[in-house]
């Protein structure tokens, strides 16, 4: 249509325009598929949901690539990796082989391939994080992580802010659990020591890290993932008895509310028995930071179900939902409504024991839009 006439290409790329047309293309399911790239980043690739799994029936089938990203095979090897999806858009980074954690980082958007790259502060080795809803602006922004430190990129300037600095002891995030952090709300959300902690990106001046509220719980009940879907914010929990056994729940806040209330009970022991070799024993907390290193806490058996990601149905309270998980070796897909499970990614044979950290799949899901970067 853009390039029919000056005109047409001026209509479709208002942005009030591409709000609409990634809300319609967006009803019933808020993912198209996902990029993955193994352990060690070694293979890269991107998977769609099919019709059968995406129950879109109007939905084509988009597969994008990021060969439109500049490389340089003598730093690169032509390795890239995807750190971050946040409606159509992705930060994604080249890592340079010689040096140890560097890349170099780029935002994109798959379809209309383009993209910028971004010069990152000193001391930001990995995972960036992106912010952004079209809903309520053009401009997005990226938040890293540094030693106590929190920088915020904004893309309406193409720069950095100062950074906010905090003393060892004040840092918010300290006792991270992992990488993963989503973004819901206006804020970017992560799971720190057992609890959910946000950052506020919507304001131009920093409001803090906040706490945000818990649903009563059982005793030893413990969040272990975070997510979005359909405007709802998602948190995937378990006690001791059911992460042993292979059985999730999960709760969900609507955007405007503090109240949680449980959306699905995940039952995968038939995944653990047909699958033994994602069991595996570690320590209890192996927090990320200086102070929150491996080799504290009590070693305690869990299931390597890692990454996860919940599709909220669309359907009266959820209805035609599905999980998304990996497993050493394979992406597989739960089906809420049915309780049955099928392979989406990988290959129909067990890993061999003690293989897993080679096979462990590291996906991101993704929907296409035709927002400007």
């Amino acid at each position: 249509m853009r390039v029919v006439c000056k005109r047409w290409h001026a209509l479709t790329s208002e942005h009030h325009f591409l709000c609409t047309s990634f809300s319609r293309n967006t009803t019933g399911h808020s993912i198209a598929g996902f990029f993955l790239s193994d352990h060690l980043y070694s293979k890269f690739s991107y998977v769609p949901l099919g019709q059968s799994i995406a129950g879109n029936s109007s939905h084509q089938t988009t597969v994008p690539d990021l060969s439109f990203i500049p490389t340089t095979p003598a730093v690169d090897r032509g390795q890239i990796y995807v750190t971050a999806s946040c409606n159509g858009l992705l930060v994604c980074g080249r890592p340079n082989i010689s040096v140890l954690y560097k890349s170099t980082w780029y935002v994109c958007n798959p379809l209309t391939k383009k993209f910028i790259e971004i010069a990152v502060p000193e001391g930001i080795t990995h995972f960036l994080y992106l912010a952004y809803d079209p809903s309520k602006s053009q401009h997005y922004k990226i938040l890293a992580l540094g030693n106590y430190d929190i920088h915020v990129y904004y893309s309406q300037t193409r720069s950095w802010r100062i950074p906010i600095h905090f003393d060892e002891s004040e840092y918010p995030l300290r006792g991270l659990h992992c990488y993963h952090s989503v973004f819901w709300n206006g804020s970017l959300v992560w799971v720190v020591q057992n609890r959910l902690v946000r950052y506020v990106v919507d304001e131009d001046e920093y409001q803090g890290v906040e706490m945000m509220p818990m649903p009563q719980t059982p005793e030893g009940w413990m969040c272990a993932y975070v997510g979005e879907s359909g405007g709802h914010l998602q948190m995937v929990g378990f006690t001791e008895e059911e992460r042993i056994a292979g059985v999730l729940n999960v709760l969900e806040m609507q955007e405007g509310s503090s109240e949680w209330s449980a959306l699905y009970r995940v039952d995968l022991r038939r995944v653990v028995e047909l699958y033994p070799s994602i069991r595996r024993t570690e320590r209890e907390y192996p927090y990320i930071g200086l102070r929150y290193g491996f080799g504290r806490g009590r070693m305690i058996e869990r299931l390597a179900l890692w990454p996860m990601h919940v599709v909220r149905g669309s359907g009266e309270r959820g209805r035609g939902g599905m999980m998304l998980f990996s497993i050493p070796g394979k992406i597989m897909c739960y089906h809420t409504d049915s309780q049955k499970f099928s392979i989406v990614y990988g290959e129909p044979v067990a890993p061999e024991p003690g293989t897993y950290q080679f096979h462990w799949y590291h996906f991101t899901p993704y929907n296409p839009s035709l927002f400007a970067v």
